[in-house]
């Protein structure tokens, strides 16, 4: 999934000068220490930039994370992709969670 990004973005461009908030927050991804590129590309045409992920998103965790890590939701009753309940970014939960746990329905339903 790409995403059109008004403006065109210099090739060494700081993202969080402008989208601060991905790098704040009570937990913050030790990926986002790392340059934007790692996860994400991006390409200019003209005055537009076309901005996607680097791989696609079902798969992208597995890059850094072990999948036997998913194999703990599994084995129980939650079976979502991972960045429908984690922030791939930055959250105010444990776990980068995107709500409080205790707002998640055990059944994962």
């Amino acid at each position: 999934m790409a995403v059109e990004h008004p403006g065109s973005l210099p090739k060494d461009a700081s993202c969080t000068s402008c989208h601060a908030a991905k790098v704040t927050g009570k937990f913050v991804h030790s990926a986002m220490q790392s340059p934007c590129g790692v996860c994400h590309l991006s390409s200019t045409q003209g005055d537009m930039t076309i901005v996607s992920l680097s791989m696609p998103k079902n798969r992208i965790c597995f890059a850094c994370h072990e999948a036997t890590t998913f194999r703990l939701h599994t084995s129980s009753s939650i079976k979502k992709p991972c960045l429908e309940c984690h922030d791939a970014h930055s959250s105010e939960y444990r776990m980068l969670l995107r709500q409080d746990v205790r707002s998640f329905s055990i059944t994962g339903k």
